[in-house]
């Protein structure tokens, strides 16, 4: 089930710098978005911006109606999001795309969330609906990596949830100093990656999505990845958010906001 209506905005809060969490009210996508999934947004009714914007669903709250997503303020979309009030209105069209999918047994896989960035709210609703199935929480592991402590997002929530879970800053401020990559070498180095029970799933920059698709591949793990591209429409139309692909015949191209955004990491093209 999908909507395509104007929605109250219920709070824009800040939650790193420069970055804010919006919940709104919208029954649909509280009760039918799943891990993965996101939802195109626009801010007026006016042509500026022209385009609505694809942003990852974070958080539901069914019981209200209220669906939450985190976004980084830094153009004039998102600015104007930012400035969006409590009682004013957002039109959503939404849930869109495919979800992460749960490699089976689910309860003898060790997952492996890689998060970079705002990369992380949507793989916190994953690893919140594993803890919701029942899944051991030592076999959910959660990389959070960010550039520097303060814009690490989602690391609390993670934290709630009671996983195994590294925070990984480029300048060492939180967790351990590197990349998202450097955590994934450490834990191959120590065995606890095994590549016949593990499966990855990663969301973030296109460069981290791609490091860890070639640490994967190397060391034969099932990797599935959440692609960043733009969306203009969301829906199939304007073929703006193509991803290259591999085929049978040699490559193709699909789109990411109707046969993604989740794809197996070794069917991308990345260069």
């Amino acid at each position: 089930m999908r909507c395509a209506e104007y929605c109250e905005v219920v709070a824009n809060r800040p939650v790193a710098t420069n970055q804010l969490e919006i919940e709104i009210h919208c029954p649909t996508v509280a009760l039918h978005a799943q891990p993965g999934q996101f939802v195109q947004m626009r801010v007026q009714s006016g042509y500026e911006p022209l385009f609505s914007r694809p942003f990852s669903v974070f958080r539901r709250f069914p019981e209200r109606g209220n669906f939450s997503v985190v976004y980084l303020a830094r153009g004039t979309f998102t600015r104007m999001l930012a400035a969006k009030k409590p009682g004013e209105t957002v039109f959503v069209v939404g849930p869109l795309g495919n979800r992460f999918s749960l490699r089976q047994p689910a309860n003898e896989i060790l997952h492996v969330l890689v998060a970079g960035g705002v990369g992380a709210p949507p793989l916190y609703l994953l690893a919140e609906e594993m803890v919701q199935q029942g899944i051991p929480r030592h076999r959910i592991v959660v990389v959070n990596g960010a550039r520097r402590q303060d814009l690490l997002v989602c690391q609390e929530h993670f934290a709630e949830l009671g996983v195994h879970l590294w925070a990984v800053t480029e300048d060492g401020s939180l967790g351990e100093r590197g990349k998202v990559t450097d955590v994934l070498k450490s834990l191959h180095r120590r065995g606890e990656l095994p590549h016949d029970h593990c499966q990855i799933y990663a969301c973030g920059p296109t460069a981290m999505l791609e490091a860890v698709a070639q640490f994967a591949h190397k060391h034969h793990l099932r990797c599935q990845v959440s692609m960043e591209t733009l969306m203009p429409c969301g829906l199939g139309v304007c073929l703006g958010c193509a991803v290259k692909v591999r085929t049978p015949q040699g490559t193709d191209y699909k789109r990411a906001c109707v046969d993604g955004p989740i794809f197996d990491a070794t069917e991308v093209v990345w260069k």
